[in-house]
């Protein structure tokens, strides 16, 4: 506050000077006086002033000539000019070109003292207000939360940085957009509605979570506190929204749970196993017997294949079920996923016979060595073209555009299919949920284990039309231990 309380005089007569340096040390300021623009600008460059009094006409020409100099030099403080000639253009122009007051001689000292409280003090609020904005934005820029301003009609008003880095939305895609319908998923759309409806009515809602749609299709699991912002005069006009981000810890839940129920359907399956796998074993030895006995014999053949599909159904849903259970061990190898992902595709020979079946690769160099289970990688892929083998009625059109850098691969594997709607997407990786007539709805989630496995993540993206599967693993990067081997794919 001593900068601000210090004044800058520029009088070229030595009395007015010392008279307005007296009027000015009685108001409690500290005074510096120079005689002409030059000294000012030499005053200037050692040391910073509150404010500039200073004389119209000065041995250096007049001050409206020299005032960009002046505003340049001392960061736009200030300028009050003092002159003893009434010239309304030239006061014009002066407050054109930024000066704060124009005061005429004879100079009253209260009024000058005021003048000067006045302007400084206003000074001081200024540079209040820069802080506490300052202060705002940092805290804008900085915070890992949302914050989400929305009118009462849920139109976007203002949104921070981190919101664009979370979602990928920018500004010009966002503002002045409904929020509920660009990024509030259709399922969530009726609860959320509701909770804004109830912010606006009450003023405040909190502690309350929702997914919100990404730019790329993917969702974001959102904690938020809402409270209604007012205006100057103390009125409502928007909701002020503070989000978290939980989705790491919506994540890791779900993994705990599911980590429980695998531990469950293990114990229970491996009982299962051990008394089913006698009794349905002694079902196909005595089928393969009755159907001896029954040769030639058409009804009866056809209920004994019945009896050996059943029972060899039943075996193949225990496997999937051990097979889901089970912990995944993986066995590293430096492949090319090409090699991979082509393989499975040869594996589905006979399922794409007498069809128009496409496999459409985008890929770089880059693509390869990647160091995964080779065996378990096949199985994901074999299951992702199977899928969309059967998904899809006519041609079938699977694109592979894969995508590398320093330190992950990302896949995404999009067929021309029916695609899926909301509430598949989201419930896809759950164990026994399926879209097919028949099938144990363990596919997805087995290839979610193993690509977890890896480290990495696979997810399903709602579009318009087909199914979008993105998997993205970590890539190695440091030198490949000794127990990695390099192969190559035949």
């Amino acid at each position: 506050m001593r900068v601000l309380n210090h004044i800058l005089v520029i009088e070229d007569d030595a009395d007015s000077a010392e008279s307005l340096s007296d009027v000015l040390s009685i108001g409690g300021f500290d005074v510096t006086t120079t005689g002409c623009v030059h000294e000012a600008l030499e005053a200037l460059g050692k040391q910073r002033f509150g404010l500039i009094l200073t004389d119209r006409r000065l041995p250096d020409g007049l001050i409206e000539d020299r005032l960009q100099e002046l505003l340049v030099a001392s960061a736009k403080t200030p300028v009050i000019v003092v002159t003893g000639y009434s010239d309304l253009q030239a006061a014009i122009d002066a407050f054109r070109q930024g000066i704060s007051d124009y005061v005429i001689k004879p100079i009253i000292p209260e009024d000058l003292i005021a003048t000067a409280r006045r302007i400084l003090d206003r000074q001081i609020l200024e540079q209040q207000f820069q802080k506490e904005h300052a202060f705002a934005e940092r805290l804008q820029t900085t915070a890992e939360a949302v914050i989400l301003v929305l009118d009462f009609d849920g139109q976007v008003i203002h949104f921070n940085r981190f919101l664009t880095e979370l979602t990928g939305w920018s500004q010009e895609e966002l503002i002045g957009e409904n929020w509920l319908e660009k990024c509030v998923f259709p399922e969530d759309l009726q609860r959320v509605g509701q909770l804004f409806e109830t912010t606006v009515r009450l003023g405040a809602s909190r502690g309350f979570t929702n997914r919100i749609h990404c730019k790329n299709g993917e969702a974001r699991e959102i904690r938020w506190s809402n409270s209604k912002l007012q205006d100057d005069d103390g009125r409502a006009q928007y909701i002020l929204s503070i989000g978290i981000d939980v989705s790491d810890l919506s994540e890791a839940n779900q993994r705990v749970v599911r980590a429980e129920r695998l531990a469950a359907i293990g114990e229970t399956v491996a009982a299962l196993a051990h008394e089913s796998r006698n009794a349905i074993q002694r079902i196909k030895a005595a089928s393969e017997v009755l159907a001896m006995n029954v040769h030639g014999n058409a009804d009866s053949e056809e209920e004994v294949t019945a009896i050996q599909r059943a029972a060899s159904d039943l075996a193949t849903l225990l496997e999937s079920v051990r097979a889901y259970a089970a912990p995944i061990q993986t066995e590293l190898q430096s492949v090319d996923l090409r090699d991979v992902w082509r393989r499975a595709w040869r594996d589905l020979k006979s399922k794409r016979e007498h069809r128009d079946a496409e496999l459409i690769e985008e890929t770089t160099d880059c693509v390869h060595p990647a160091i995964v289970d080779v065996c378990r990688m096949e199985q994901v892929f074999r299951n992702l073209f199977l899928n969309a083998l059967e998904a899809t009625e006519g041609p079938v059109r699977i694109d592979i555009h894969c995508e590398c850098t320093s330190d992950q691969v990302c896949l995404n594997v999009t067929d021309n299919g029916p695609g899926l709607n909301p509430e598949q997407t989201t419930h896809l990786f759950e164990p026994f949920y399926t879209t097919k007539p028949t099938g144990t709805g363990l596919g997805m989630p087995i290839c979610q284990r193993i690509i977890e496995a890896h480290g990495g993540t696979i997810t399903a993206l709602t579009q318009g039309a087909g199914t979008r599967i993105q998997i993205c693993m970590p890539r190695e990067t440091a030198e490949t231990p000794p127990t990695i081997r390099e192969v190559t794919l035949t």
